[in-house]
């Protein structure tokens, strides 16, 4: 999140192409309606309602304090799957959707909270996960919630189907690729692009039946990596409408892979793509791994900077391009980071040198090597920001090493609480989490925790 396919998921595209009709939730499988009065939320952003005959139901697109007709259906987990029959009282936090997609595409699954609710139940999944690994009595601050809007980077389905080329995100529960008019959770200026996107995709025949498509902001325009499902090259008519269409349109780059899993190779260049961390300026290699707005990377910062605290030496540990450790180099740290891609540890090296930064980096895949604590010894200070699989090997090295302070950066609030509890039983106490909502509608979650040597 090219860096990363650990924190996006590649969708399957494997039914026709095409939409169904808006449902308020699944089909059921089996079962007589019954009435239920939904508690709260649960991790995947279904409703979640306890019923004395049948238990727990998991209701999707239900809201807190909603009092609804639901049809019980197939078993998942330590309940069931229900769907909304009607709903017949509404509860206080029910809104009314945004987007006219919602309910239909997999996008999204919270829009029909209000902001505070969201915001409430955001913070009782970090709590309730924390808990779950015997962490009760963390503090846990008040959620830190990233507006829709602002959101830069996302990566989409294609299908290519007569004559023309379905753009979006797979429908909820299903394969199914819903054709996007609209995004609320871009930027506007992403958003407004999807429809000339998909005009080009479709004079694109080297597409085969389709692919992904990584769109990415930038502060010299928009940064576009196609990924065929099959290899294939573009001719020189494609070519020449991919870089007639960047030109026309103020795109920065776009690239493409020739077969999947192979590096990117840019096929118009009009302008190399910029970042800035901290003021400081990165050239992304395509597909690269940044947070997905602005708002959230700089909420993330804050955050760590502030768990740091006086800190002189740093290692930043799965650095991506460097969002976390250039900002702690420009506080006037000295800061070692480690990542397994080798392109993304270029730009890092290539920004901290030219701004004379005090930077060092190596190139290390820390799921299998990871920093043993005998390296970490020359650390005041560690920050680690795994993908959603966690970093249980890197936890247990550092819970053997004397690293006075340690910021934990997830998208997973359960493996993040698995991790801290190997912190916790190395002798380290977890002295906050935050939980930061740059996920907007989504049941995901984002969190900063801080940790301290007993």
């Amino acid at each position: 999140m090219a860096r990363r396919p650990r924190k996006s998921t590649r969708r399957s595209n494997t039914r026709p192409p095409g939409t169904r009709r808006a449902e308020a939730s699944p089909r059921p499988v089996a079962g007589p309606p019954t009435a239920v009065a939904v508690e709260r939320v649960g991790a995947q952003g279904d409703g979640i309602a306890e019923d004395e005959t049948l238990g727990r139901l998991y209701i999707p697109l239900a809201a807190p304090g909603d009092r609804l007709t639901v049809r019980p259906g197939a078993r998942r987990g330590d309940g069931r799957v229900a769907a909304i029959e009607t709903i017949d009282t509404p509860g206080p936090d029910r809104v009314t959707p945004p987007c006219r997609h919602f309910g239909t595409c997999g996008g999204c699954a919270l829009q029909h909270l209000s902001a505070a609710a969201i915001a409430r139940e955001k913070r009782a999944l970090l709590a309730d996960a924390l808990a779950r690994k015997g962490l009760e009595d963390v503090p846990v601050s008040e959620t830190v919630a990233i507006a829709p809007g602002g959101r830069r980077r996302a990566r989409f389905a294609m299908r290519r189907v007569k004559g023309r080329t379905i753009l979006g995100f797979n429908e909820r529960q299903g394969a199914r690729i819903v054709d996007l008019d609209e995004c609320p959770l871009l930027e506007p200026a992403l958003a407004a692009m999807l429809p000339d996107i998909r005009h080009l995709a479709t004079r694109l025949p080297s597409l085969g039946t389709g692919g992904d498509l990584h769109i990415q902001g930038s502060e010299t325009g928009a940064d576009l990596l196609f990924l065929p499902d099959k290899p294939g090259d573009p001719g020189l008519a494609e070519r020449e409408a991919i870089a007639a269409f960047a030109e026309a349109r103020g795109i920065a780059r776009i690239s493409w892979t020739p077969a999947p899993g192979a590096p990117p190779e840019p096929v118009a260049a009009r302008a190399a793509p910029r970042v800035s961390f901290a003021g400081i300026a990165i050239h992304p290699p395509p597909g690269a791994f940044l947070q997905p707005s602005l708002a959230g990377e700089r909420a993330i910062t804050a955050a760590v900077a502030a768990a740091v605290g006086p800190a002189e030496r740093v290692a930043d540990l799965y650095a991506g391009c460097g969002s976390i450790g250039l900002s702690l180099a420009v506080m006037g740290k000295a800061v070692h980071a480690a990542e397994g891609l080798a392109d993304h540890v270029d730009a890092f090296r290539k920004a901290g040198g030219a701004a004379g930064l005090r930077v060092s980096a190596e190139v290390r895949d820390l799921a299998a090597e990871p920093l043993s604590a005998a390296e970490l010894a020359r650390f005041d200070a560690v920050v680690f920001d795994p993908p959603r699989a966690g970093a249980a090997d890197q936890a247990a090295a550092l819970a053997a090493s004397a690293v006075p302070r340690i910021a934990a950066v997830s998208c997973n609030p359960a493996t993040l609480a698995r991790d801290l509890s190997i912190l916790v039983e190395g002798g380290y106490r977890v002295l906050a989490a935050t939980p930061i909502d740059q996920f907007p509608w989504s049941g995901h979650l984002e969190a900063v925790a801080v940790l301290a040597r007993e």
